[in-house]
């Protein structure tokens, strides 16, 4: 009798396993077609606000002379129509123009431009390989002009003063993947306030670099494990679409 009851009791235990286990498999939530649309929904629903990074090479022309300043900038870009960022800019090099002589000695002078910048920009158009834009920039710091012996390299005298400036242009991105673009400006640059004497660097500017939406990349990472979650193809397409789409 006792032999009974414990092969029963196994019997029970066994059975109860298994219900235990099937009940928790059918309660576990199903990955339906709606959720999934409304979790992408989500995803990519616009936001006020997306962080921006930009790094460029700005060429201006000084009396002919080919100058370039380097740029660099952060910001955010509000609604999709307006970006706000701070920005820094720095170029070094001779200026042809200048070059003179004093009691015999060839004298060149060097260009030392390094100022930081509030820039701003209306987004007047944006699809999704192109948007084209309005900015503005004001700049603000010290210009420096350095006398150097063309011979020995010596430095002899200096020019410096504070600047303040403003440039203005016609801006385009493509964007062959949404998260990043090859941006091109147009434009013309102002010095309101310059105290170095016989320097203008007023005139005509273009620029060619790089744009990166940090917003765009994260919104794609969430779709890509989104996909991935739902099964919605595989790891390998499923980034091919995100990058191409």
């Amino acid at each position: 009798m006792e032999f009974v009851n414990i092969t029963l009791m196994k019997y029970i235990l066994c059975w109860a396993m298994i219900g235990a286990i099937d009940s928790s498999y059918f309660c576990q939530p199903k990955l339906s077609k709606k959720q999934f649309i409304k979790d992408s929904l989500e995803i990519i629903k616009p936001i006020l606000i997306r962080l921006q990074l930009r790094a460029a090479n700005r060429v201006s022309f000084h009396l002919g002379q080919k100058l370039t300043l380097n740029e660099f900038d952060a910001g955010i870009l509000l609604k999709d129509k307006l970006r706000l960022a701070m920005g820094y800019y720095f170029s070094n090099g001779n200026i042809n123009a200048y070059k003179t002589s004093y009691d015999g000695i060839a004298v060149e002078r060097l260009l030392g431009l390094n100022y930081g910048s509030i820039n701003t920009e209306y987004i007047f158009l944006r699809k999704r390989f192109l948007s084209l834009g309005l900015p503005l920039d004001f700049g603000f710091r010290r210009n420096k002009i350095n006398y150097l012996d063309l011979v020995s390299g010596e430095n002899f005298g200096a020019e410096s003063g504070p600047i303040f400036l403003t440039d203005f242009g016609f801006s385009g991105i493509f964007k062959p993947i949404r998260w990043v673009g090859l941006r091109g400006v147009v434009g013309y640059r102002k010095f309101i306030i310059s105290r170095v004497k016989n320097f203008n660097f007023d005139g005509g500017f273009y620029s060619i670099g790089l744009s990166v939406d940090i917003r765009e990349i994260i919104k794609d990472l969430r779709m890509y494990r989104l996909k991935n979650k739902y099964k919605k193809g595989d790891r390998i397409s499923n980034a091919v679409d995100l990058i191409t789409d």
